[in-house]
């Protein structure tokens, strides 16, 4: 019994917010992008934000989390929502940069990991 529950605590500290990673903090300032850094960084947003919407809600990851761990849905459900606010606030101030130094304003398609 006691190697079940250690297996859950590990699988759930391995496991715990399968949110993707993102911070603002070490990105470069938006002042000193140019328009192709602007572009590259937008389209790179856009892919963050496409996987954290990708594990809201019902995904698997939750539905794991459910069946092993209910608490990990929760903290998964929160992890991912924070990420698409920051990505959303770093995807608006690019924006407004974009159109302040007068790049070509184009939609983003989103970068898409190997």
């Amino acid at each position: 019994m006691k190697k079940i529950a250690l297996g859950l605590m590990l699988f759930a500290l391995a496991a715990t917010s399968c949110a993707p990673k993102y911070t603002s903090a070490t990105a470069k300032p938006i002042a000193e992008l140019s328009c192709g850094e602007i572009n590259d960084e937008l389209r790179k947003l856009a892919g963050v934000r496409a996987e954290a919407e990708s594990k809201k809600g019902v995904s698997k990851e939750n539905v794991l989390f459910v069946l092993f761990f209910w608490p990990g849905a929760v903290v998964n459900e929160m992890d991912n929502r924070d990420v698409i606010a920051k990505v959303d606030a770093r995807t608006e101030e690019l924006t407004k940069a974009q159109r302040a130094k007068g790049c070509a304003v184009t939609a983003p398609a989103p970068v898409s990991k190997p």
